[in-house]
C-alpha cells in the first residue's frame, strides 16, 4: 500500500513538472494608470434661420430682471434667511453673520503611478461648422506617453457621444508613433457608452513610448451654434 502511494506522488510530481514546464499562453493584465482629454468642439457657422429636425427643448425658467417690493408673507420667508426688503425701494441687503475660522491640516502623498501614462494637453478645442469635417493643426499637438519599460498594453476611447445627433464616433484619430508618420487615414473613436462598454486596443511594448494623436472631427449638418464636449480616455495595462 504505501508503495501504491509512493507511486502516486511520483507521478503526481512528475505531472507538475511538466505543466510548469510548459509557456505561459496568456497572462492576466491589470489597469495601472488612467487619463481622459477633454475633446470640446465649437460648432459655429449654421445659416440664419435654419431649424433642425430635432425635438423642442425642455421648458426652461424665466428669470425677471426687476425687484420689486415683496409682501409682507414673502418679506417673512426672508426674515428667516437673513434677508431684508428695506423701505419701499428695491434693495436686497443680506446678514452677513461672524463667522470663525477652521484649522484644516492635511497630508498630501504623490501618486507613484503619476507618472507612468502623461498626456501632454488636458484638452484640445476644434471650430467647426455644421456638415463640416476638421483635422486639428498642428500635426502632433496632442501626445501620449507610456513611461514603462515591463510588457504593457494600452487602450483608447471616448466616453459618450457629443450631443443626441452628434455621435462620438464622429471623432476619429490618427494615432502613430513619435518616430513614424501619419497614417493617411483616420479611424473613428469606440465609444464606451455606446459599443458594450469597453475599450479598443491601441498598441503594447515594453519600452517607453510616446504616441502622436492627431483628432479629426466631422460635425452632422443637424447640429447647431453651440459647445459640444466629450472625453478621450487612454488606460494602461500591465
Amino acid at each position: 500500500m504505501k508503495r501504491a502511494q509512493l507511486v502516486l506522488v511520483a507521478l503526481g510530481i512528475a505531472i507538475l513538472g511538466i505543466v510548469l514546464t510548459q509557456p505561459v499562453k496568456a497572462t492576466i493584465q491589470t489597469q495601472q494608470a488612467q487619463i481622459v482629454v477633454n475633446v470640446v468642439v465649437q460648432v459655429v457657422g449654421t445659416p440664419i434661420g435654419y431649424v433642425p429636425h430635432q425635438a423642442p427643448a425642455q421648458g426652461g425658467l424665466t428669470i425677471a430682471s426687476a425687484l420689486r417690493r415683496a409682501v409682507p408673507s414673502v418679506q417673512r420667508a426672508f426674515n428667516a434667511e437673513g434677508l431684508h426688503f428695506e423701505g419701499d425701494s428695491s434693495t436686497l441687503v443680506a446678514q452677513a453673520q461672524v463667522q470663525h475660522s477652521v484649522l484644516v491640516q492635511a497630508e498630501v502623498t504623490p501618486n507613484p503611478k503619476g507618472t507612468i501614462l502623461v498626456t501632454n494637453v488636458p484638452n484640445v478645442t476644434v471650430t467647426a461648422a455644421p456638415g463640416q469635417t476638421v483635422r486639428v493643426t498642428p500635426a502632433c499637438s496632442l501626445t501620449v506617453t507610456v513611461n514603462m519599460t515591463t510588457a504593457w498594453s494600452l487602450e483608447e476611447g471616448v466616453t459618450s457621444d457629443f450631443a443626441s445627433g452628434f455621435p462620438g464616433k464622429d471623432l476619429a484619430n490618427d494615432t502613430y508613433k513619435n518616430s513614424a508618420t501619419p497614417l493617411p487615414t483616420s479611424t473613428p473613436y469606440i465609444v464606451y457608452a455606446d459599443d458594450g462598454s469597453v475599450w479598443s486596443g491601441l498598441g503594447s511594448g515594453t519600452a517607453i513610448t510616446t504616441y502622436c494623436v492627431d483628432l479629426t472631427v466631422t460635425v452632422p449638418l443637424t447640429v447647431t451654434d453651440g459647445t459640444y464636449v466629450t472625453n478621450a480616455v487612454y488606460t494602461l495595462f500591465n
